[in-house]
């Protein structure tokens, strides 16, 4: 089970990241007022230094948007913003161009978003730090532009007394920041804490349903057992990839995750001699086979709504839509491409690929290597290309997996196919 208390902070990093990155696109907005101002004569600011604000903030956006496009550098585009945010400020200071005092409080402030000590403590370290520079820099220039008769400091007194008073202020700031940060850390971990256990006993009660449905079918209860841990593994794969990285966050893979033990739900409604049937199925029973995605659909659209309700759809369109075809060859709806919601796509291929891969009451499992063959002549045709490019990438971790289910399920299935067989011989000797 995925640590949601994890999947959390790096959902809020990623949306905190993305405030970062707006800030910094309008901080490019200032040099440019400032362009405006000194040809208006309002202000005196060489054009040389408003380009050079200008292309640090166009430059610091684009790398933070790049940072927060992968779950494996987002922590890292944290740090970065935070800090050329702070240097953004540095540049205002440490020129003259601008009073900048208690705007190095708002890089602390902003760092209180991210509930995060370790971040926030950098922040007003950082701060602090460029504080002191831009005063020592300006310490020794300042003078130089001050009235005569003001200037009865050098510039080591000055920029001492100076940063006196600044001190004093950021000492302020900062007791103000690290209460925030205290505080609403410990809320975010009571409120996180709370849904950790509710989400524990969703996750759950999902799983006991879908063991239910093991009582009624041989296969589909280890079947999505299995398929959780493939959709999982194809689903993060493919984002490592580089497909799909807007969508495929760690907490949507988590909800993709969950919502897999429900898409065969609709086979309770299929009847128990067509799903273990020992041999192939006829065109009758195919066609009895083939009602479950919509029976499915039917059945979640009365589950009661789950948090925001993504989970609810992802799991109705998991289950409607897991065996339509990237060509449009696929039931129950014949949709084609990207009209197929993208997690009934992974879940296809996940399903495909266990099913390949185990044994069945009418064939022994395929090795890995003749799975990944069938999905190599089904690009374009059963899977989007991208998907059977993610599922071959990690055949490896799946073929590990499935060698895990194989020892631990060893024993029951065994007993559980005997009871099947028995099952058809007894109902064969009533039809005699």
């Amino acid at each position: 089970m995925a640590d949601t208390t994890e999947l959390f902070f790096n959902e809020n990093i990623r949306s905190v990241n993305r405030v970062v990155e707006i800030l910094l696109l309008h901080c490019a907005g200032v040099p440019v007022a400032f362009y405006i101002l000194t040809l208006c004569g309002i202000w005196r600011v060489p054009h040389y230094y408003s380009a050079i604000i200008f292309s640090y903030s166009i430059l610091c956006y684009f790398i933070v948007h790049w940072f927060n496009k992968s779950p494996k550098t987002q922590k890292l585009g944290m740090y970065f913003g935070i800090i050329t945010t702070a240097l953004f400020v540095e540049l205002l200071a440490v020129k003259n161009i601008i009073q900048v005092n208690i705007t190095y409080a708002a890089i602390p402030f902003l760092s209180c978003l991210y509930f995060n000590r370790k971040i926030t403590v950098t922040s007003i370290i950082t701060s602090f730090i460029l504080m002191v520079i831009a005063l020592f820099v300006r310490s020794r220039t300042i003078l130089t532009v001050m009235a005569t008769d003001i200037q009865v400091h050098t510039p080591d007194t000055w920029f001492i007394s100076t940063l006196v008073g600044y001190g004093i202020e950021f000492l302020f700031m900062m007791l103000i920041t690290i209460t925030m940060s205290n505080r609403s850390n410990k809320t975010v971990e009571l409120l996180n804490a709370q849904n950790v256990n509710l989400q524990n006993t969703q996750d759950m009660i999902i799983g006991f349903v879908a063991s239910c449905l093991g009582s009624h079918d041989l296969f589909t209860g280890r079947h999505v057992q299995h398929t959780k841990h493939y959709v999982r593994i194809i689903a993060t794969k493919l984002r490592d990839l580089g497909y799909y990285e807007d969508i495929l966050t760690d907490e949507t893979i988590h909800l993709y995750e969950t919502a897999a033990f429900l898409h065969d739900i609709g086979k309770i409604h299929v009847p128990e001699g067509v799903l273990n049937k020992i041999g192939k199925f006829t065109e009758e029973d195919y066609k009895v086979m083939k009602i479950h995605p919509a029976e499915g659909k039917r059945l979640l659209e009365q589950l009661p709504k789950i948090g925001d309700g993504r989970f609810n759809q992802i799991a109705i369109d998991m289950a409607f839509c897991h065996h339509e075809n990237w060509d449009g060859t696929g039931y129950p709806r014949g949709l084609k491409g990207t009209e197929i919601p993208l997690c009934g796509r992974i879940m296809a291929a996940a399903d495909v690929m266990d099913a390949l891969i185990s044994k069945r009451l009418y064939k022994e499992p395929f090795t890995i290597i003749e799975a990944i063959d069938i999905f190599n002549e089904s690009i374009d045709k059963q899977f989007e290309p991208c998907i059977v490019e993610a599922t071959k990438a990690c055949q490896n971790e799946i073929a590990e997996l499935a060698k895990t289910f194989k020892k631990q399920e060893a024993e029951s299935e065994k007993q559980e196919v005997e009871w099947w067989e028995n099952y058809h011989n007894s109902m064969k000797k009533y039809e005699a």
